[in-house]
């Protein structure tokens, strides 16, 4: 395939931002590699479909984790989008920033060039939206963010009742303020998913120092020294490069890191791998947001009984005639930022209302069946860390996950208070209403312990992972501040994995702005 000047491993959210960028410059060849197949699929187009998507193995990695001492033993469906847009292409297609504090907590740590003061521009620049104010929402980029086409009714009515228990109504959660509790903004344009392959990849598919490769497994790196040179595609050979960019998620990074020679080096040589740098902290700091549910039954038809009913096909008819109604949905029809604890500086919790009862489940979503709605109540800042090693030196087997979610007592604590918060809304006038009662916790279930058991048996990962690759110092990090994997050359990692510490809420945006943030310095860096 001859020699291209960068290589990018993985055509997800990152991968395909940085095809786009680092095209722009038609002197420089770019090979975007992705394991999965086109964006074909109805299923990655059509909103709703999501729960046909999760747990598809044409669509979806479907990583299992180990079993998890800290919350009884259970394992977990850890999603990661598989062909072109990544997790874009399925995931819930809630665009969040962040808050401005994440971001100068990044620079903080040994990171110049991440505080929110840099990123802000980036942000601007990746978006096209109508939401916020012009200075700093962006209103012509890439990446298409509207309102829902459709939005059920007991969103406005729990939202009124956030605002009677005394929250803060917020019109732009991706404003200068993140607090308060408002409508969602959503990857859509006129109620279908709009992927990153849609804004950034496709544009610049035509471009001729671009060639994508679709259904092609990238088994290892290759290095000459301590310069990686090339990649090992699986039954295609070696493809060389001058830089190469690993874009292969939070859990497909760092395993091809360990693969490759760059990992602790007792792990590695335990399969046999040829050490080429040893780096402790490969695979290490991974976290995620920890959820646990609130769902009440309600009087008003809910969006969860539709999955598989009778109303289907009225309802896909109003989708491809009109581009609404339920089809158009994202999960959540609320989304609120807020303390678990008054005494906090800043809010240490998410929280995601949608119109749904449902079951998370090794093998994808089931729908509960009668009408109900639930919050997801998401813990931004865990303290509790997990890891991702090898099970062996063969790129076919799956990464070990080790999550340990509710391993930190703090976490728990901060659920459990958490409950006792959104409990309040619920009960208020303008949603009361509507409710025939909690059905999750269960009202009998009150005291400390009795939600710490709920917390420990039911929480599930909210598919946010980071981390395993993490960004920082010389003997901290992976990956320094401009993403080049420390102790060797030619070499960076740029996804979710290069995230030092977590964000509050969804992360896909903010990898889109890591991506962003990446190809500026790439391009910088080859002058």
């Amino acid at each position: 395939m001859g020699h291209f000047d960068y290589i990018i491993v993985g055509a997800g959210s990152a991968g395909c931002v940085l095809a786009n960028r680092l095209s722009e410059d038609s002197r420089k060849s770019v090979l975007l590699i992705e394991a999965g197949e086109r964006d074909w699929s109805p299923y990655i187009h059509v909103p709703a479909a999501i729960v046909k998507a999760i747990g598809n193995p044409k669509l979806d990695w479907m990583h299992l984790t180990e079993p998890d001492a800290s919350r009884d033993g259970r394992v977990d469906l850890w999603s990661a989008g598989k062909g072109l847009g990544g997790s874009s292409s399925i995931n819930g297609m809630l665009y969040v920033r962040g808050a401005p504090e994440d971001f100068d907590a990044w620079a903080a740590m040994g990171n110049p060039g991440w505080s929110y003061t840099d990123v802000a521009p980036l942000f601007r620049r990746m978006e096209s939206t109508t939401f916020g104010q012009d200075q700093v929402r962006g209103r012509d980029g890439p990446l298409v963010i509207e309102g829902l086409r459709s939005r059920h009714p007991l969103g406005s009515a729990f939202e009124a009742a956030a605002v009677e228990a005394g929250w803060i109504a917020n019109s732009d959660y991706n404003g200068r303020i993140q607090e308060g509790i408002g409508a969602p903004q959503v990857t859509q344009k006129r109620g279908r998913r709009f992927s990153v392959a849609r804004g950034y990849l496709n544009p610049a598919r035509q471009r001729q120092n671009l060639t994508v490769l679709t259904k092609a497994q990238v088994d290892r790196l290759m290095f000459e020294g301590r310069r990686c040179i090339g990649v090992d595609i699986r039954d295609r050979g070696m493809v060389r490069g001058t830089e190469i960019v690993l874009s292969a998620g939070a859990m497909g990074s760092p395993k091809l890191l360990m693969l490759s020679g760059i990992g602790p080096s007792a792990h590695l040589a335990e399969h046999g791998i040829k050490l080429v740098m040893a780096n402790p902290h490969v695979g290490g700091n991974v976290q995620e947001h920890p959820h646990v549910q609130i769902s009440h039954d309600v009087t008003v038809r809910t969006y969860n009984m539709d999955i598989n009913g009778p109303r289907v096909p009225m309802h896909l008819l109003n989708w491809l005639l009109f581009r609404r109604g339920p089809v158009t949905s994202a999960y959540p029809h609320v989304v609120g930022f807020f303390r678990s604890d008054p005494a906090l500086n800043a809010p240490d919790m998410q929280l995601m209302l949608g119109p749904f009862a449902f079951a998370l489940t090794p093998g994808g979503v089931v729908p509960y069946l009668k009408p109900a709605v639930t919050a997801v109540l998401a813990l931004s800042y865990p303290k509790s860390k997990g890891r991702i090693s090898l099970r062996g030196a063969d790129p076919e087997l799956p990464p070990r996950i080790e999550l340990s979610m509710l391993d930190h007592p703090d976490d728990v604590a901060a659920l459990i208070r958490a409950l006792r918060v959104v409990r309040k809304v619920f009960v208020q006038p303008a949603f009361a209403q509507y409710s025939l009662g909690e059905r999750l916790p269960g009202p009998t279930l009150t005291s400390d312990a009795e939600l710490e058991a709920y917390a420990r048996a039911t929480s599930w990962p909210t598919n946010h992972p980071m981390g395993g690759c993490r960004m920082g110092r010389a003997g901290e990090g992976v990956v320094d501040e401009r993403l080049r994997v420390r102790g060797v050359d030619g070499l960076r990692v740029v996804d979710a994995s290069v995230m030092p510490r977590h964000v509050s809420g969804n992360i896909n945006g903010v990898v889109v702005m890591i991506a962003e943030n990446a190809s500026d310095m790439i391009r910088q860096d080859a002058r």
